[in-house]
């Protein structure tokens, strides 16, 4: 699934792309600003959104020369509209509940990379970051076995791999020396979901 465009998994056309702003904007908006926020032609733009308006998902508002739209909360369909346009943060939500139940907590646990930025498409992998508590077997059955199920949930909720990467927090210290790709990307958009916060996980790399 593309995580930053979850309406694609079912329409890859305008329509997807106009319901994703509609979804996630709290005022009336021009088709010329939807257009503009959904990077698609205002020619297009504009046949999706008469469309909607005579199914009655969307409202249509005259203000002076302008027509204003904004998604018919109140329709049957809204809902299903709002849930999938916020796919990204009850992806967040799933990964904070499975980790927050590990028997094993992590020291620290991030989503990072497209995931977290909302650029990424079909292939891109959901990027995790998981430090291991120090004094904790690598290869513990239970630590292991976590990765595993947490690996599973996630192409089973999006259709794509979880990339995981994992330390120790005893390896903290190489990570400031080595600075691997990585941190850079943790340190730049990282989505906290679980121990200590990024901000002060960083403040020992």
């Amino acid at each position: 699934m593309d995580v930053s465009k979850p309406f694609t998994a079912i329409s890859s056309s305008v329509d997807a792309d106009v319901l994703v702003v509609l979804a996630g904007s709290t005022k009336p908006r021009s088709g010329r600003e939807l257009a503009r926020r959904a990077g698609r032609s205002n020619t297009g733009v504009q046949h999706v959104l008469d469309r909607l308006v005579e199914h009655g998902l969307v409202n249509r508002e005259e203000v002076g020369r302008t027509f204003l739209y904004e998604l018919n909360r109140d329709h049957l369909l809204a809902p299903t509209v709002e849930q999938m346009a916020g796919a990204r943060a009850e992806l967040t939500r799933r990964l904070r509940k499975v980790i927050g139940a590990w028997e094993v907590p992590p020291v620290h646990a991030s989503m990072f990379g497209s995931a977290a930025r909302g650029d990424g498409d079909t292939s891109s992998d959901i990027d995790l970051f998981v430090v291991r508590p120090a004094d904790l077997d690598p290869e513990d059955a239970t630590w292991r076995d976590q990765l595993d199920e947490l690996a599973d949930s996630v192409r089973c909720w999006t259709g794509n791999n979880a990339g995981i990467a994992e330390v120790s927090d005893g390896e903290l210290p190489r990570l400031r020396k080595d600075r691997p790709p990585v941190v850079e990307e943790v340190s730049e958009d990282a989505v906290d979901l679980a121990g200590e916060e990024t901000r002060k996980l960083l403040r020992r790399l």
